[in-house]
């Protein structure tokens, strides 16, 4: 593809004649624009479908390239094969801790029997050592039968606390089990919703990176997906030139799957990261004609910085080293003229001052 330049004459943003200028050329106004070279790729707007998890398998490709797809559509599912069986374990030791937890499962209901039979056992060893100290007091029985019943009741109370305790650790530790394995199967559940990769918009699969039971790796784009309307150029412009491209500037590009025709975008985005390989930004431009473009096809565009009308011009090839021009004296001679040039881009030379309307250039001396 050549190069094109959005230097235009009678017509913003048109294309120059590549027609050779005669050898004499009398100087006129014309429409002349400044504009930044680019080139990149088309694609379509939102297309990455990424993998949010490093080091899960491709389990499942759910489309097939050139499907139309809805939003939420699932386009893929990645994890690991050991997954459904280890969903399906959690569930069921969820099932069984939740069973445990209750107040009907058999250990409990067993440690609760025993504490009530515990306390009964307490209250008539409580009652029977309080009788005996009063018959004790009234010299009936030995004061040493009041103590051993008082040892025993106080036994029986020791017994009674220490089911008690084993009933609450029981149920803390049934209910830290629930916790525990809900929180187990709720991050397994988790990271499968995360793995399922569905399509954030109406539009087409355009192509499918990865087969199933490949590996993909944190921020990896699975899928390449996008509208079939809406394209956005993707361009490298040189870092020379970046600091004159702003957002919202007309871009006019051509791409060789439509040779010959000038397509239209605006500049949309610039990311303030310079690519050290080949000393160029970022720039990022949204496509403003309609029709279906080829998703990665290369473009060489014009970034448009200054648009001007009324512009005294001369054709590029004729302007000599030094900025200086071969034209007619006031004696009619040729000779050569210093003139300050502006400018410059394709084959048209803006004229600063130098010359006026109606002088005859010429492009080498006669």
């Amino acid at each position: 593809m050549k190069k094109f330049y959005a230097l235009a004459l009678a017509g913003l943003g048109a294309l120059v004649s590549c027609k050779k200028e005669p050898a004499g050329y009398k100087v006129t106004t014309k429409a002349v624009n400044e504009a930044v070279y680019a080139s990149g790729e088309i694609m379509p707007g939102q297309y990455e479908v990424i993998s949010a998890v490093s080091g899960e398998r491709i389990l499942k490709i759910m489309v097939a390239q050139g499907e139309r797809v809805q939003k939420g559509q699932i386009l893929a599912v990645l994890g690991q094969p050991s997954q459904d069986a280890q969903l399906d374990i959690l569930g069921k030791q969820l099932r069984l801790a939740r069973e445990n937890a209750s107040d009907s499962s058999a250990k409990s209901l067993e440690l609760r029997q025993r504490a009530v039979l515990a306390r009964e056992q307490y209250d008539h060893d409580l009652a029977e050592a309080q009788k005996y100290r009063e018959l004790a007091a009234e010299k009936a029985v030995p004061a040493q039968e009041a103590e051993n019943r008082a040892i025993r009741a106080q036994a029986s109370l020791t017994e009674y606390k220490n089911l008690q305790y084993q009933y609450e650790a029981l149920r803390a530790d049934q209910k830290e089990r629930v916790l525990s394995v809900s929180r187990q199967l709720a991050e397994l559940r988790r990271l499968r919703e995360v793995n399922v990769l569905t399509s954030s918009i109406d539009g087409k699969v355009f192509s499918i990176y990865y087969t199933e039971g490949s590996t993909a790796g944190a921020g990896d784009a699975i899928l390449l997906t996008g509208t079939g309307d809406r394209f956005k150029l993707e361009l490298l412009v040189d870092e020379r030139d970046i600091a004159r491209v702003k957002p919202g500037q007309k871009v006019f590009f051509e791409t060789d799957a439509f040779e010959g025709r000038q397509f239209s975008a605006i500049v949309s985005k610039i990311v303030p990261v310079i690519q050290k390989e080949n000393r160029s930004f970022k720039v990022e431009a949204t496509v403003t004609d309609t029709g279906s473009f080829f998703p990665q096809s290369s473009v060489e565009a014009n970034i448009l910085i200054r648009e001007q009308s009324n512009t005294l011009a001369i054709p590029t090839a004729f302007l000599q080293p030094g900025d200086s021009v071969w034209t007619a004296g006031a004696d009619g001679r040729v000779i050569k003229r210093k003139m300050n040039a502006g400018v410059r881009s394709g084959q048209w030379t803006e004229i600063k001052s130098g010359l006026k309307a109606g002088d005859l250039v010429y492009e080498q001396a006669p």
